[in-house]
Order: structure tokens, then sequence, then C-alpha cells
């Protein structure tokens, strides 16, 4: 079983970037919220802000940052989780959405 830190560890991407801890603490709350719709500029950037005691632009900033090292470093990595060539690099939500239902699937043995 695969984990958010190891999806995006295997993407190119380490703990020394801030954005690391952001990014997969998103992840984990896409994926506990799988159910219900969540909104990542109105619920998620508010709860890591206040959780890392930081700002909401930064931390949208910050996650921005890891998906650039991701796309950079290891694009056929995120197409290969996306299940399709991706044409543009994802925005922070469809990210975070795409790797957390890839994890879920994995779950899952679906794919």
């Amino acid at each position: 079983m695969k984990n958010a830190n190891g999806i995006i560890r295997r993407l190119g991407v380490t703990s020394k970037y801030k954005g690391y801890f952001f990014v997969t603490d998103a992840i984990n709350l896409a994926m506990n919220y799988h159910n219900k719709p969540i909104k990542i500029t109105k619920d998620m950037y508010p709860y890591l802000a206040s959780k890392y005691k930081t700002t909401p632009m930064n931390i949208e900033h910050n996650i921005r940052t890891v998906i650039n090292v991701c796309w950079e470093k290891n694009k056929k990595g995120m197409d290969e989780i996306a299940g399709y060539p991706l044409a543009d690099k994802p925005t922070n939500s469809e990210f975070v959405d795409m790797i957390a239902y890839y994890l879920a699937e994995e779950d899952t043995d679906f794919i």
C-alpha cells in the first residue's frame, strides 16, 4: 500500500520543500472526505494555514511549487498516476484530486 508521501517522493519532491507537507496533508484530507465536495480554496487552504501557522496564500504557493517540481522531474509518473497523458500541468486542486483518487483506487485493488 502506497501513501501520499511515497507518491510525492516518487514524483521527485523531498521534504526540503515546505509544500511537501502541505500537499501530503491536502491529499490525506481529500481522501478522508472523498464522499463530499471539498473546496481547496475555501476549505483546505485555510485549514492547512491554521495548522501550519501561515497564510492560505502561502499554502497555495508552496503546493504549486511542488507541482512544478513534479512536472519538471517526473511528468511520465504524473501521466501514470492520472491514467492518461497530461497535456497541461495540473492545477493545485486537480493534482490533489488526481493523487487522492489514485491512492483510493489502489487501496481497493481496482486498477
